[in-house]
């Protein structure tokens, strides 16, 4: 890591990477560049012999997929609270005729 006027620097399997001064990006970047150079350590230490462009193609891979795993957790997450929303409501409906008037989470 180096430090500039313009922000910090850093490099990753040899590509210059710079990160804007503004403290929220540092952090941010900070947490990121840190999560790439552990994934890069781990893939190393495990296949030594890896060019550069392979750990960073693995690692691109890992982390899209794992992306894709939570967008897909999320999503289901969201229905499923959706349908506990409705089902709520239905059950007040029932217990309390005339109480909800079309509060159904679309």
């Amino acid at each position: 890591m180096t430090v500039h006027n313009e922000g910090l620097e850093y490099n990753i399997l040899g590509c210059t990477v710079r990160v804007k001064p503004e403290q929220a990006n540092r952090d941010n970047a900070q947490k990121a560049i840190d999560s790439v150079n552990e994934e890069i350590e781990a893939l190393r230490r495990a296949n030594p012999n890896l060019k550069d462009l392979d750990v960073a193609v693995l690692i691109a891979l890992k982390f899209a997929s794992e992306k894709h795993e939570i967008e897909n957790e999320f999503k289901e997450n969201v229905f499923s609270l959706k349908s506990g929303i409705n089902e709520a409501l239905n059950f007040i409906e029932e217990v309390s005729p005339g109480s909800m008037q079309s509060n159904r989470v679309e």
